[in-house]
C-alpha cells in the first residue's frame, strides 16, 4: 500500500528553512491563540505485545486484533523503552516485533475533519508501521538500519475523503533481539496543533545538523582553494579535512528513510571512523596551531585509528555480524583518546595563553559532554525523546576552528602587507638612491656640455668679431699700411666686442630692454668721447621666451656695428634709439642725422660686409633689418619676433 505521508526530510519539503525560523519564533502566540477543539491530546499510555521471529518481515496490509498472536496486551507507559542487551546475541535472524496499541479518546463531535498523528521519536534496527482500526497507513521504506529514526513522524489518520478518525491505531516496531527500540509519547489532533511542534522538531533534529555540516564543508572548501594557493599552510588543508569528516560524521542524522547508495555495513563504517578521524586530526590542527607536536600522543592517536578502521572494516572479520551493536562500546573505548587531545588542549591554553586556546577547550569539554550524553541516549538510558547533541557540537566546531582560521588569515595578510611595505620602502630607497646618482650624473654631464657649448660659443663670437679685427690689425702693422689712430680705434673696436661677449654671458630673462640697456653703459663713454649725442626713447615691450645668451649677443652685435658705422661714416651729432610694438614682434629703431648712403649700393660693395654681417645674425635669430638712409640721416631697424619660427625670416633690405 502506498504511505499516506513521508517521514523524513527531503528537499522538496513544502516549508523552506527561513520559513521554518520563523515560524518557530513566533511559536509562543501560535500556541496562545489556539482554540480549544484545536488542542491535541497527549497520549502517555499504551498497550505492548512483543511477539519473537526470525527474520524480518513486511508489514501486513491489514492487522486487527484477530489477525496478532492470541497473547495478552501489557500496559506500558509512555515514552517506552526496549533495553539493548549489554552483550549482542550473534544470531543474525533473531528478530522482535513490538506491538503498542492506543485507544483514541473520542472528539467531541462526529466530524470528517483531518486529524494526524504526531511521534516525535522512535528508534530500531528495523522498520515502523503504523495501523489505523487495522489497516495499513504508514510504513518506512528503504534501510532497516538508517531507517529515518532521527526524523519525526507527522501523518493523516483519516485518509480517505469524508472518513471518520480511527478509534484505535496500532505502531508496529521490528528489532533486532539485541538491539533494543524505543518510542516516544503520540500525540493526536489537528494541522493547526500539531505542525508546528513536527516542524520545530524536525529543524533541531535534521535541517540545523544539515545545514550546518554543508556550511562547514563550503568554508572547508574555501579553506582547500587557498592552500592550493599558499601550499605552505598546512592548517588550511587540515580545516578542509576537519570540515569534510564533519560531514561525513553528521549524515546519518538526517539520511535516513529512503534507500542509500551504499550498504548499511559501509555507511556505519563510514560513521565510525568518522569520529575517530575527527579526534586525530582535531589534534592534528592544535599542533599546527600552537606549533608545539607531541609526537608520543600523535603517533597513538594515528595507531589506534588505523587499526580501528582495519578491525571493523566490513568484511574483515566475521566476528562482527552487525556493527551498528557494537559502535555504541567503540565510543566507550575513544572517551580516553578524546580525553587527552582534551588535555593536551589545556595544556597548550595554560601555556600560551591565548584565545584561540582556550576556544578550543571550550569545544572539546562541550564535545565531551554532549558525547556523554548522545551515547546515553543511544543506549536509552535517558528519555527517548531527546535531541542528539553531537551535531551542534560540530557546528560549534565549525564555529571555533572558522573564527581561528579567520584571524589567523587576517593576521597573515597583515603580516604580509606588513612585508610587503616594508620590501617596497627598500626597493624605493634604493630606486631613490640609484635616482640621485644618476641625476648627479646628469648633472655632471650637462654641466660640462653646457661649459663646452659656451666656450665653443665664445670662440665662434671671438673669431667672426674680436680675432677678425685683431688679425688685421696685426698684418696691417706688420706690412706698415696702417697709422697709430687706426690701430687705436681698431683694439677699441676689439676691447668693445669682448665687453660685449661678456655682457652676453649675464642672464637677461627674456627682457630685451635689460639687453639694451647693457649696450647703452658700454657705448655711452665712447659716444661722449665722439662728442655725439644719444637720444634714449626706448619703451616697455613684450618678453622674448626665446631670448638667450647666443641670441643676446646677436642682438647686441646687430645695434653695436649700426651704432659703429654711424660713428665712422655719417659725422653725426646725434643718435636716438627707440623700441615699439610691430605686428607679431617688436622693433629697434636707431636713427642719425649724418650723411646716408646709397642702401643697395653699399650691400652690392664687398666694403658693405658690415651689412651683410647684421642680415646674417637677424636671420640667425628670426628677425630681419631695414635700412633708410637720405641726405637727412640713415633709419636703421631690428625686428624681432615674438615667437621665433623654426624656419629663418627673410631679409628686406
Amino acid at each position: 500500500m502506498k504511505p499516506a505521508a513521508r517521514g523524513y526530510w527531503s528537499l522538496d519539503t513544502r516549508m523552506t528553512w527561513l520559513w521554518q525560523l520563523t515560524f518557530c519564533l513566533a511559536l509562543g502566540g501560535m500556541a496562545g491563540c489556539a482554540k480549544a477543539q484545536d488542542v491535541a491530546e497527549h497520549l502517555k499510555q499504551a498497550q505492548l505485545q512483543s511477539v519473537l521471529g526470525h527474520g524480518f518481515t513486511s508489514p501486513p496490509a491489514q492487522a486487527g486484533d484477530a489477525a496478532l498472536p492470541d497473547k495478552d496486551w501489557v500496559d506500558v507507559p509512555l515514552p517506552h523503552v526496549a533495553a539493548r542487551e549489554m552483550v549482542p546475541y550473534l544470531d543474525e535472524t533473531a528478530t522482535v516485533t513490538d506491538w503498542y496499541r492506543l485507544t483514541l479518546g473520542a472528539p467531541l463531535t462526529k466530524t470528517t475533519e483531518p486529524r494526524y498523528l504526531y511521534i516525535p521519536r522512535w528508534k530500531t534496527i528495523g522498520q515502523i508501521a503504523i495501523y489505523g482500526d487495522g489497516r495499513l497507513l504508514y510504513q518506512s521504506e528503504g534501510s532497516r538500519v538508517h531507517n529515518g529514526y532521527n526524523h519525526p513522524l507527522l501523518l493523516r489518520l483519516n485518509g480517505a475523503a469524508g472518513a471518520l478518525p480511527p478509534a484505535t491505531v496500532l505502531v508496529r516496531i521490528d528489532r533486532l533481539r539485541s538491539s533494543g527500540s524505543a518510542v516516544s509519547s503520540l500525540w493526536v489532533g489537528s494541522a493547526q496543533s500539531l505542525v508546528w511542534r513536527y516542524q520545530v522538531r524536525q529543524m533541531l533534529q535534521t535541517q540545523i545538523p544539515l545545514f550546518g555540516g554543508v556550511a562547514f564543508l563550503a568554508v572547508g572548501m574555501l579553506s582547500f582553494a587557498v592552500w592550493l594557493r599558499h601550499r605552505g599552510e598546512s592548517l588550511y588543508l587540515l580545516f578542509f579535512a576537519l570540515s569534510s569528516v564533519s560531514f561525513v560524521r553528521t549524515l546519518h542524522y538526517y539520511v535516513g528513510g529512503n534507500f542509500l547508495p551504499i550498504g548499511d555495513d559501509w555507511f556505519e563504517w563510514l560513521t565510525a571512523i568518522s569520529l575517530i578521524w575527527l579526534i586525530v586530526l582535531s589534534h592534528r590542527f592544535l599542533e599546527r596551531l600552537h606549533l608545539r607536536p607531541v609526537r608520543g600522543l600523535s603517533l597513538a592517536l594515528l595507531v589506534v585509528t588505523l587499526l580501528c578502521s582495519l578491525v571493523i572494516l566490513p568484511g574483515a572479520t566475521a566476528a562482527i555480524p552487525h556493527l551498528i551493536l557494537l559502535t555504541p562500546f567503540l565510543y566507550v573505548l575513544l572517551l580516553p583518546l578524546a580525553l587527552l587531545v582534551f588535555a593536551d588542549a589545556m595544556h597548550s591554553a595554560l601555556r600560551t595563553g591565548r584565545r584561540e586556546a582556550w576556544l578550543m577547550v571550550v569545544f572539546f569539554l562541550a564535545s565531551t559532554l554532549f558525547s556523554s550524553y548522545d551515547l546515553a541516549l543511544q543506549h536509552n538510558w535517558v528519555r527517548p525523546e531527546g535531541i542528539y547533541t553531537q551535531p551542534y557540537a560540530l557546528i560549534m566546531m565549525f564555529l571555533m576552528f572558522g573564527y581561528t582560521m579567520f584571524r589567523r588569515y587576517v593576521k597573515a595578510k597583515r603580516e604580509e602587507v606588513e612585508l610587503l611595505n616594508a620590501s617596497l620602502a627598500l626597493r624605493l630607497q634604493w630606486r631613490e638612491t640609484e635616482l640621485e646618482h644618476s641625476h648627479q650624473l646628469l648633472r655632471a654631464v650637462e654641466l660640462r656640455q653646457t661649459i663646452s657649448d659656451e666656450r665653443q660659443r665664445l670662440m665662434q663670437d671671438m673669431h667672426d668679431g674680436l680675432g677678425s679685427s685683431l688679425i688685421s690689425a696685426i698684418r696691417s702693422v706688420e706690412h706698415g699700411g696702417m697709422r697709430e689712430t687706426e690701430v687705436s680705434q681698431i683694439l677699441k673696436d676689439c676691447m668693445d666686442d669682448l665687453k660685449l661677449t661678456i655682457d652676453s654671458m649675464e642672464p637677461v630673462e627674456a627682457d630685451l630692454l635689460l639687453l639694451l640697456a647693457t649696450l647703452r653703459f658700454r657705448l655711452e663713454p665712447r659716444l661722449e668721447y665722439s662728442r655725439v649725442a644719444l637720444v634714449w626713447e626706448v619703451q616697455e615691450v613684450p618678453p622674448l621666451a626665446w631670448l638667450d645668451p647666443s641670441s643676446g649677443l646677436n642682438i647686441l652685435r646687430i645695434v653695436q656695428e649700426s651704432i659703429a658705422n654711424i660713428l665712422r661714416h655719417t659725422q653725426a651729432t646725434a643718435i636716438r634709439v627707440s623700441t615699439a610694438v610691430e605686428g607679431a614682434g617688436v622693433q629697434v629703431t636707431i636713427e642719425d642725422n649724418g650723411q646716408g648712403f646709397d642702401v643697395a649700393t653699399t650691400l652690392a660693395l664687398p666694403r658693405g660686409r658690415g651689412l651683410h654681417n647684421q642680415q646674417r645674425r637677424a636671420q640667425s635669430i628670426g628677425g630681419t633689418v631695414t635700412w633708410r638712409s637720405g641726405s637727412g640721416g640713415t633709419q636703421f631697424t631690428l625686428w624681432l619676433p615674438l615667437v621665433r619660427r623654426k624656419e629663418p625670416c627673410s631679409i628686406v633690405a
